[in-house]
């Protein structure tokens, strides 16, 4: 099972802030069942990273031009993890994953993004910010990348409300917001619908991907990469699935490119 979710976008009409909402019951759901078919477990604390990420880079995507695709990789020093997010407006296809063993040590929290809009060369900005939850991070990251304030809210466990400036935006109006403000906004500003945009859970990681993606490897380090064994297995970075590729698929895909 893993359908649709809606998320709407509003421009705030006198205040200038762009406004995008959703509920994220069946997002969440598709990303659980994921885990559990590959029979991922998450600590409590990791799982809240891993939800904010997946319902914050959808509520961006959004908010983005159609032809662009996202990828935020973020480095939290404490709790020391990691946590990956990405978005394809194109596909409507967002992604999350969170990485907490083996992580190194850091000072400071590290937020790289990395965008390609058309076809375009990918573009990389990084930001230093300090320790937080996702929010916060996320919060700092437009601040310092985007050069625009960003404000998120809850509405329990499901649903997030997010509100960013744009040009000549109100900013003592969005610094002023807070729950119940928000919970009023229908009645206390002049929403405009721009658009709704649909999104699922989808990596995208198929066998035929992982070839791909192995060949150029196997091609230079054949050795290194079986280590003497006919098959490996590997969890996919993006979401955590498992694949097994053999040697002999390997050799077979490396012929035919």
């Amino acid at each position: 099972m893993n359908e649709d979710i809606e998320v709407r976008t509003y421009f705030a009409r006198g205040r200038n802030a762009l406004v995008a909402r959703a509920t994220f019951s069946e997002l969440y759901a598709a990303w659980y069942l994921h885990r559990m078919d590959c029979g991922l477990r998450l600590p409590p604390e990791s799982d809240t990273f891993a939800r904010d990420a997946l319902a914050v880079i959808t509520l961006h995507c959004a908010g983005r031009p159609w032809k662009e695709t996202c990828a935020w990789t973020v480095h939290f020093p404490d709790p020391r993890i990691n946590v990956f997010a990405a978005g394809d407006n194109a596909a409507g296809a967002v992604v999350a994953n969170v990485f907490i063993e083996n992580i190194r040590p850091i000072e400071k929290g590290m937020f790289y993004s990395d965008v390609i809009e058309d076809g375009r060369p990918s573009r990389r900005s990084v930001v230093e910010f300090e320790a937080g939850d996702f929010l916060k991070a996320v919060g700092q990251f437009y601040e310092k990348s985007e050069q625009r304030p960003v404000r998120f809210f809850r509405h329990g466990d499901e649903d997030l409300v997010m509100v960013s400036a744009q040009p000549d935006c109100d900013l003592a109006w969005l610094g002023a917001l807070d729950d119940e403000a928000i919970r009023r906004l229908d009645a206390d500003v002049e929403l405009s619908l721009l658009e709704t945009r649909p999104f699922r859970f989808q990596c995208g990681c198929t066998r035929e991907r992982m070839l791909d993606f192995l060949t150029p490897v196997f091609r230079n380090q054949g050795g290194e990469l079986f280590g003497g064994k006919e098959t490996i297995r590997f969890h996919c970075p993006r979401c955590g699935a498992r694949h097994a590729i053999t040697r002999e698929a390997l050799e077979a895909h490396a012929a035919r490119k």
